[in-house]
């Protein structure tokens, strides 16, 4: 029965990252929010990049409220901050108001409930802790990519407000839901009092950074490609249909990489993988800039090798770094590194935008998130000599 409350305990976890995933759908209500006064393209795209920032900042600092609020009230209180941000977002009529309301409010719940749901699941399961934790980044992919179909139909039928009503309502049920779970599992997020508090020694201070360096280069790799998917595969001749299923091929190899690097992660060292996974990024975008268009097998097996890398790194390094800093660390190191994804967010699809306007094609992007790629292998290879010497001492 304890371990059957366990696997609830990720469940729930789960459900809340889904659901919490679907900011990243925020394309949909560019054309209606372009509509409002004063709005243009890079002005409604600055409320997606807050909401990241936001999102960015709650992982960070969430470390601190944690363990002080029990999971099923930090589940409501999530929940309702989330709900209130988007129903608030639906009444907007500007975009100083949506900055606010979708940027800053949804945006910060956004982060809060993911970085929690994350440490939870992986608190839940330590003899499982790759799975639990690659579960909820994997659900966080589905969440996103599902949204947008949903989001399409509502705002054909009601406009973006009744999507974003919907949506609050059914992000607060679901914390209600997993609330209710969370209490019948009796879920705790407490540290053993064994669990090792590893002091930030030079060496550890020295891993720090270059985990942040190589998860930083990684993730930017794979969103140059990710965001522009659609994009790469048009210039390279694909008509429209053909390029958006090389765009669902990417985003499915994200979500087969969130589900299974975590169940990889388990049964072999987090740091090897997250040492191998950027240089097979580098392969596939190697094959990205030599194919061409009449190669669309290749196209579609490089594109799916990119996107399958990119989540299964986002997925393992959180597993990283509780293994090497310890569960009680693991929540504030996380957070702290996690800052070089809200960094390549909002980097990388506007590099590879500007550097496909200055040369007419993306050849010149995937070398450079190739390049990433290698930053990122060199990175961790120092890294695991610096996690050997302090693990000697």
């Amino acid at each position: 029965m304890e371990n059957f409350k366990r696997k609830v305990t990720v469940a729930a976890a789960s459900m809340l990252s889904a659901v919490l995933g679907t900011i990243h759908a925020f394309s949909v209500f560019i054309p209606q929010w372009e509509n409002l006064p004063q709005a243009d393209r890079a002005g409604t795209s600055l409320i997606y990049s807050l909401a990241l920032i936001s999102l960015t900042i709650a992982v960070l600092f969430g470390y601190r409220i944690y363990s002080r609020v029990a999971p099923p009230a930090m589940f409501i209180v999530v929940g309702l901050i989330a709900a209130l941000g988007l129903a608030l977002s639906a009444q907007s009529s500007s975009l100083i108001t949506l900055y606010l309301t979708y940027g800053l409010i949804f945006g910060g719940a956004n982060g809060l409930g993911y970085g929690y749901s994350l440490q939870l699941a992986g608190l839940a399961t330590p003899d499982r802790r790759g799975l639990a934790m690659g579960l909820v980044t994997a659900f966080y992919a589905v969440g996103a990519t599902a949204a947008p179909m949903l989001f399409a139909i509502l705002i054909r039928q009601g406009g973006n407000s009744l999507a974003l009503i919907v949506m609050s309502t059914v992000i607060f049920l679901v914390s209600l839901i997993g609330a209710a779970l969370l209490h019948w599992s009796n879920a705790r997020y407490e540290i053993e009092s064994n669990s090792e508090a590893h002091h930030l020694t030079p060496n550890l201070k020295k891993i720090r950074v270059l985990m942040w360096l190589g998860y930083g280069t990684a993730v930017t790799a794979g969103l140059m490609v990710i965001g522009h998917a659609f994009g790469i595969a048009t210039s390279l001749g694909f008509k429209f249909e053909l390029a958006t299923r090389a765009t669902m091929v990417v985003v499915f190899g994200n979500m087969l990489g969130g589900f299974s690097a975590g169940f990889i992660a388990d049964r072999y060292s987090s740091l090897v993988l997250i040492r191998w996974l950027p240089l097979f990024t580098a392969l596939g975008l190697s094959l990205l800039a030599l194919v061409s268009e009449t190669s669309w097998r290749l196209v579609f097996a490089a594109l799916g090798l990119v996107g399958y890398c990119y989540g299964a790194i986002i997925a393992v390094y959180p597993v990283a770094v509780a293994n090497i800093f310890g569960s009680v660390s693991a929540a504030k190191i996380y957070g702290q590194i996690f800052t070089a994804w809200g960094l390549a967010g909002l980097l990388g699809p506007w590099v590879s935008g500007w550097l496909f306007d200055r040369n007419g094609s993306y050849a010149t992007a995937l070398v450079v998130a190739a390049l990433l790629s290698g930053v990122s292998v060199a990175a961790i290879y120092y890294c695991e000599a610096e996690w050997r010497s302090s693990s000697e001492v």
